[in-house]
C-alpha cells in the first residue's frame, strides 16, 4: 500500500474523526477500542489477540504508560498533542512494518532492549537459549565463564547472559556493523558492570582462547519459506534470516569452527535452529566434534528448537 492510500484510509476511519474532534475529545478507552479495530482490519495481525497485543504495546509507549497505568486511565482524554504520532504509527503498521520498530523496543528476559530495522526483532522462543545456559552454569559450579554469542543482532543474548550469571566474561560477534552498533548502545544501557566485548567478523573467525558456553541463534530461514514469508519478515534485515536453500548454510559454517573456540574439558554450546533441521544439526555435531553429546530442545510449542551440544565433562 502506498502511504497516500494509508493517509486516505485512515482519515476516513472514525477513530481519525474522534480524535480530530473540538468538543468531544475522545477517551483513552475509546481510542484503545479502535487502535483494535484498525489492526485487526488492516494491520495484518493474525487473530483478535494479536491485535489486543498491538493496540496496548503502541498506546503504552505514546503515552508512556505502563499496561496498569493505561488501564487505570481509560477515562481519561486521550492527549491532543499524540493524535498525528498514533495515526503515523498506525499507517507504518498497515504498510505491515513491525510493531517492534514502531515502538523501538522489545522486550526480553525482562529487559527492554532497543531495535530498528538494523536487527533482527527477538523472539519470545529465544528465551529458552539463555534458560539452558544458566541451568548448565549453576550446575558446573565454575568461578568464572567465558561466554560467546555468535550472530548477536541487538545484543540480548550477551547482555542478558553478562547480567545473570556470575562474574562472567562475554565477548559477542556479529558480520553487520549495523546491528553491532544497536548491540552496543544496549550494551551501554543494559548490561552493567560486566559489560560486553563486540567483535566485527564472520561468526567464531574474532575469537581467541576457548569459551566455556557459546550460544548461537543463526540464520536458519530457508530460502524458499523467506520469499514466501508474511509481509512483515521483509522489514528485517535479510542476513539475519537468510539460512540459504535448505536452511543449514550458517550453521554448516559454524560447526566445524566449535573445536577450536570451545573449553575441550567441559563446554556447552546451544543453537536455536528450525525444527526440520534438528536432524542435519545432530549429523553435523557427530561429524566434526567426535565424542560430543548432543539433544535436541523443544519449546513451548513442542517444536525441536534447541540443539545442545555438550563437550568433554
Amino acid at each position: 500500500m502506498t502511504p497516500s492510500f494509508v493517509r486516505s484510509k485512515l482519515s476516513n476511519l472514525p477513530l481519525s474523526q474522534q480524535l480530530a474532534s473540538q468538543t468531544r475529545p475522545a477517551s483513552i478507552g475509546l481510542v484503545l477500542s479502535q487502535v483494535r479495530t484498525v489492526l485487526d482490519e488492516y494491520g495484518g495481525v493474525s487473530d483478535e489477540e494479536e491485535g489486543r497485543a498491538e493496540s496496548e504495546i503502541l498506546l503504552t509507549h505514546l503515552l508512556e504508560f505502563g499496561t496498569t497505568e493505561l488501564f487505570a486511565s481509560l477515562r481519561a482524554p486521550f492527549p491532543a498533542e499524540r493524535r498525528d504520532d498514533l495515526l503515523n504509527a498506525l499507517a507504518r503498521r498497515i504498510r505491515h512494518e513491525p510493531m517492534r520498530y514502531i515502538t523501538g523496543s522489545c522486550p526480553f528476559y525482562g529487559r527492554d532492549f532497543n531495535v530498528d530495522a538494523r536487527v533482527f526483532i527477538p523472539r519470545p522462543e529465544t528465551e529458552q537459549l539463555i534458560d539452558q545456559a544458566l541451568a548448565w552454569a549453576e550446575e558446573t559450579h565454575a568461578e568464572t565463564l567465558r561466554v560467546a554469542d555468535i550472530g548477536t543482532g541487538s545484543g540480548v543474548i550477551a547482555i542478558t547472559l553478562a547480567r545473570e550469571l556470575t562474574l562472567p566474561e562475554v565477548h559477542a560477534v556479529d558480520i553487520s556493523h549495523d546491528a553491532l552498533e544497536v548491540a552496543s548502545f544496549n550494551a551501554d544501557r543494559l548490561a552493567g558492570l560486566v559489560g560486553v566485548t563486540f567483535h566485527e567478523g564472520d561468526l567464531a573467525t574474532p575469537l581467541e582462547g576457548h569459551f566455556d558456553i557459546l550460544v548461537a541463534n543463526l540464520p536458519y530461514v530457508k530460502l524458499q519459506t523467506l520469499e514466501d514469508a508474511e509481509t512483515e519478515l521483509a522489514h528485517e534485515p535479510r542476513g539475519a534470516l537468510d539460512g540459504g536453500v535448505t536452511g543449514m548454510d550458517v550453521i554448516e559454517r559454524l560447526i566445524p569452527m566449535l573445536a577450536d573456540v570451545m573449553n575441550p574439558y567441559r563446554s556447552l554450546v546451544l543453537l536455536e535452529i528450525d525444527p526440520p533441521l534438528a536432524a542435519p544439526t545432530i549429523s553435523l555435531v557427530e561429524k566434526h566434534l567426535p565424542g560430543a553429546s548432543v539433544s535436541i530442545l523443544s519449546d513451548f510449542a513442542g517444536l525441536a528448537r534447541v540443539a545442545e551440544i555438550q563437550i568433554g565433562g
